[in-house]
Protein backbone atom coordinates (compact mmCIF):
# COMPACT_ATOMS: atom_id res chain seq x y z
CA UNK A 1 0.00 0.00 0.00
CA UNK A 2 3.20 2.47 0.57
CA UNK A 3 4.32 1.34 -2.25
CA UNK A 4 0.36 2.92 -4.06
CA UNK A 5 0.69 6.02 -2.11
CA UNK A 6 4.02 7.08 -2.94
CA UNK A 7 2.21 7.13 -6.70
CA UNK A 8 1.51 10.98 -8.21
CA UNK A 9 -1.78 9.85 -8.76
CA UNK A 10 -2.38 8.63 -5.85
CA UNK A 11 -1.27 11.17 -3.42
CA UNK A 12 -3.51 14.04 -5.72
CA UNK A 13 -7.12 11.04 -5.33
CA UNK A 14 -6.14 10.96 -1.59
CA UNK A 15 -6.27 14.70 -1.51
CA UNK A 16 -9.26 14.89 -3.65
CA UNK A 17 -10.80 11.97 -1.30
CA UNK A 18 -9.55 14.17 1.85
CA UNK A 19 -10.94 17.66 0.43
CA UNK A 20 -14.54 16.03 0.03
CA UNK A 21 -14.35 14.18 3.21
CA UNK A 22 -13.99 16.99 5.09
CA UNK A 23 -16.75 19.31 3.02
CA UNK A 24 -19.13 15.96 4.02
CA UNK A 25 -18.45 16.39 7.79
CA UNK A 26 -18.60 20.22 7.82
CA UNK A 27 -22.55 19.68 5.75
CA UNK A 28 -23.60 17.36 8.24
CA UNK A 29 -22.22 19.29 11.18
CA UNK A 30 -24.81 22.27 8.79
CA UNK A 31 -28.11 20.01 9.00
CA UNK A 32 -27.49 18.80 12.96
CA UNK A 33 -27.04 22.47 13.61
CA UNK A 34 -30.13 23.19 11.47
CA UNK A 35 -31.64 20.84 13.26
CA UNK A 36 -31.36 21.77 16.33
CA UNK A 37 -32.56 24.70 15.97
CA UNK A 38 -35.26 23.45 14.86
CA UNK A 39 -35.67 21.61 17.86
CA UNK A 40 -35.66 25.05 19.62
CA UNK A 41 -38.44 26.66 17.41
CA UNK A 42 -40.61 23.24 18.14
CA UNK A 43 -40.36 23.77 22.08
CA UNK A 44 -41.03 27.73 21.33
CA UNK A 45 -43.95 26.46 19.75
CA UNK A 46 -45.26 24.37 22.21
CA UNK A 47 -45.84 27.80 23.79
CA UNK A 48 -48.57 28.61 21.62
CA UNK A 49 -50.73 26.21 23.16
CA UNK A 50 -50.52 27.73 26.08
CA UNK A 51 -52.92 30.89 27.11
CA UNK A 52 -52.10 33.64 26.15
CA UNK A 53 -50.34 36.40 27.44
CA UNK A 54 -50.58 40.14 27.26
CA UNK A 55 -47.14 41.00 27.15
CA UNK A 56 -45.48 44.82 27.67
CA UNK A 57 -44.18 45.80 24.46
CA UNK A 58 -40.76 45.94 25.53
CA UNK A 59 -40.38 42.92 26.91
CA UNK A 60 -38.25 40.14 24.93
CA UNK A 61 -40.93 36.95 24.26
CA UNK A 62 -39.56 33.80 22.61
CA UNK A 63 -40.36 33.31 19.18
CA UNK A 64 -43.91 31.40 19.41
CA UNK A 65 -45.48 32.48 21.78
CA UNK A 66 -49.15 32.86 22.00
CA UNK A 67 -50.19 36.49 22.64
CA UNK A 68 -53.17 38.66 22.71
CA UNK A 69 -52.74 42.68 21.78
CA UNK A 70 -56.07 45.09 21.56
CA UNK A 71 -55.45 48.72 20.17
CA UNK A 72 -56.29 50.68 17.34
CA UNK A 73 -53.93 50.50 13.93
CA UNK A 74 -51.70 53.68 13.53
CA UNK A 75 -53.18 55.40 10.47
CA UNK A 76 -50.75 55.40 7.76
CA UNK A 77 -48.75 52.45 9.31
CA UNK A 78 -50.02 49.64 6.71
CA UNK A 79 -47.15 48.25 4.93
CA UNK A 80 -46.92 45.26 1.87
CA UNK A 81 -44.41 42.78 1.73
CA UNK A 82 -44.30 42.37 -1.48
CA UNK A 83 -43.41 38.18 -3.09
CA UNK A 84 -45.18 36.20 -0.64
CA UNK A 85 -46.83 33.39 -2.29
CA UNK A 86 -49.71 31.53 -1.03
CA UNK A 87 -51.40 28.01 -1.97
CA UNK A 88 -49.21 29.12 -5.55
CA UNK A 89 -50.68 32.39 -5.56
CA UNK A 90 -48.02 35.77 -5.43
CA UNK A 91 -49.59 38.28 -3.33
CA UNK A 92 -48.68 40.44 -0.35
CA UNK A 93 -47.97 40.35 3.38
CA UNK A 94 -50.29 42.96 5.24
CA UNK A 95 -48.13 44.77 7.77
CA UNK A 96 -49.81 47.30 10.53
CA UNK A 97 -48.48 48.93 13.49
CA UNK A 98 -51.08 48.12 16.13
CA UNK A 99 -51.28 51.09 18.97
CA UNK A 100 -52.01 49.16 22.43
CA UNK A 101 -51.39 50.63 25.72
CA UNK A 102 -48.23 49.10 26.62
CA UNK A 103 -46.62 50.26 23.22
CA UNK A 104 -46.81 49.91 19.90
CA UNK A 105 -46.66 46.57 18.11
CA UNK A 106 -46.88 45.67 14.14
CA UNK A 107 -48.56 42.77 13.32
CA UNK A 108 -48.87 40.51 10.42
CA UNK A 109 -52.78 40.55 9.72
CA UNK A 110 -52.79 38.21 6.82
CA UNK A 111 -52.03 37.99 2.94
CA UNK A 112 -54.02 39.81 0.17
CA UNK A 113 -53.42 38.72 -3.85
CA UNK A 114 -50.91 40.44 -5.87
CA UNK A 115 -53.16 42.54 -8.81
CA UNK A 116 -52.30 42.92 -12.66
CA UNK A 117 -49.08 44.91 -11.86
CA UNK A 118 -46.57 45.18 -9.41
CA UNK A 119 -46.20 49.10 -9.09
CA UNK A 120 -49.71 49.75 -8.19
CA UNK A 121 -50.84 48.32 -4.67
CA UNK A 122 -53.82 46.58 -3.74
CA UNK A 123 -56.36 48.34 -2.38
CA UNK A 124 -56.12 46.60 1.76
CA UNK A 125 -58.42 48.81 4.23
CA UNK A 126 -57.56 48.56 8.11
CA UNK A 127 -60.04 48.04 10.64
CA UNK A 128 -61.42 50.72 12.23
CA UNK A 129 -61.32 51.50 15.88
CA UNK A 130 -60.51 49.25 18.69
CA UNK A 131 -59.27 45.38 17.68
CA UNK A 132 -58.09 42.54 19.59
CA UNK A 133 -55.41 40.36 17.85
CA UNK A 134 -54.22 36.49 18.68
CA UNK A 135 -51.53 35.36 17.40
CA UNK A 136 -47.72 34.24 18.37
CA UNK A 137 -44.85 36.47 18.51
CA UNK A 138 -42.11 36.43 15.62
CA UNK A 139 -38.74 37.91 15.36
CA UNK A 140 -38.29 41.64 14.11
CA UNK A 141 -34.78 41.82 12.71
CA UNK A 142 -33.18 45.40 12.55
CA UNK A 143 -32.18 44.89 8.56
CA UNK A 144 -30.99 47.39 6.46
CA UNK A 145 -32.56 50.13 4.86
CA UNK A 146 -34.28 49.79 1.33
CA UNK A 147 -32.30 52.64 -0.38
CA UNK A 148 -32.54 51.70 -3.75
CA UNK A 149 -36.82 51.43 -4.03
CA UNK A 150 -36.79 50.71 -8.13
CA UNK A 151 -39.98 52.19 -8.39
CA UNK A 152 -41.51 50.24 -5.42
CA UNK A 153 -44.69 51.94 -4.28
CA UNK A 154 -44.46 54.38 -0.91
CA UNK A 155 -46.63 51.04 0.51
CA UNK A 156 -44.41 48.51 -0.16
CA UNK A 157 -41.79 46.76 1.45
CA UNK A 158 -39.45 43.95 0.84
CA UNK A 159 -38.73 42.07 3.88
CA UNK A 160 -40.07 42.21 7.28
CA UNK A 161 -37.42 44.36 9.25
CA UNK A 162 -37.94 47.47 10.91
CA UNK A 163 -35.38 49.64 8.73
CA UNK A 164 -37.84 49.00 6.05
CA UNK A 165 -40.90 49.92 8.27
CA UNK A 166 -42.47 53.62 8.87
CA UNK A 167 -42.40 53.67 12.50
CA UNK A 168 -40.13 51.43 14.81
CA UNK A 169 -42.32 50.27 17.40
CA UNK A 170 -41.09 49.40 20.86
CA UNK A 171 -40.80 45.88 20.24
CA UNK A 172 -38.29 43.75 18.57
CA UNK A 173 -40.86 41.11 17.62
CA UNK A 174 -44.28 41.42 15.85
CA UNK A 175 -46.82 39.64 16.24
CA UNK A 176 -48.48 37.01 13.63
CA UNK A 177 -52.02 37.16 13.71
CA UNK A 178 -53.63 34.16 14.02
CA UNK A 179 -58.02 35.31 14.70
CA UNK A 180 -58.90 38.59 15.74
CA UNK A 181 -61.92 40.82 16.77
CA UNK A 182 -63.61 41.79 14.73
CA UNK A 183 -62.85 39.79 11.75
CA UNK A 184 -60.24 40.77 9.23
CA UNK A 185 -60.92 40.66 5.72
CA UNK A 186 -57.52 39.62 4.82
CA UNK A 187 -56.53 35.88 4.60
CA UNK A 188 -54.55 34.80 7.81
CA UNK A 189 -50.90 33.75 6.80
CA UNK A 190 -50.69 30.00 8.00
CA UNK A 191 -47.73 29.25 10.58
CA UNK A 192 -45.22 27.02 8.85
CA UNK A 193 -43.83 24.56 11.37
CA UNK A 194 -40.30 23.75 11.78
CA UNK A 195 -39.01 19.57 10.82
CA UNK A 196 -36.09 18.79 12.71
CA UNK A 197 -36.09 15.41 11.30
CA UNK A 198 -35.77 16.41 7.67
CA UNK A 199 -32.62 18.00 8.37
CA UNK A 200 -31.17 14.82 11.04
CA UNK A 201 -32.00 12.65 7.89
CA UNK A 202 -29.46 15.11 6.00
CA UNK A 203 -26.91 15.32 8.31
CA UNK A 204 -26.91 11.39 8.44
CA UNK A 205 -26.57 11.51 4.42
CA UNK A 206 -23.90 14.00 4.21
CA UNK A 207 -22.21 10.94 7.10
CA UNK A 208 -23.00 8.40 4.83
CA UNK A 209 -21.12 10.22 2.05
CA UNK A 210 -18.47 10.42 3.79
CA UNK A 211 -17.89 6.97 4.47
CA UNK A 212 -18.53 5.62 1.16
CA UNK A 213 -15.52 8.64 0.60
CA UNK A 214 -13.36 6.40 2.96
CA UNK A 215 -14.30 2.96 2.19
CA UNK A 216 -13.89 3.29 -1.70
CA UNK A 217 -10.23 4.89 -1.19
CA UNK A 218 -9.37 2.01 1.07
CA UNK A 219 -11.16 -0.22 -1.81
CA UNK A 220 -8.77 1.35 -4.62
CA UNK A 221 -6.00 1.87 -2.84
CA UNK A 222 -5.98 -2.12 -1.59
CA UNK A 223 -6.75 -2.93 -5.56
CA UNK A 224 -3.80 -0.90 -6.70
CA UNK A 225 -1.47 -2.36 -4.24
CA UNK A 226 -2.46 -6.21 -5.35
CA UNK A 227 -1.66 -4.90 -8.92
CA UNK A 228 1.93 -3.91 -7.60
CA UNK A 229 2.52 -6.92 -5.75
Amino acid sequence: MLAALRMRRWQGFTVVVLVAIIGFGLLSRWQWQRAEEKRVAQQAQTLAEQEPVVPPADDPLPEFTAVTLTGEYAAGSLRLVRQRPLEGRNGYWVLELLQTGSGDIWVLRGWVPAGPRSDISPDVSSPPGQITVDGLVRPLPRGEELTDRGGLPGDQVTEVETAQLPMPGNADWYVQALNSEPEDSVTIVPVTRPDELQNVSYAVQWMLFAAVAIGGWFYFLRREAKELD
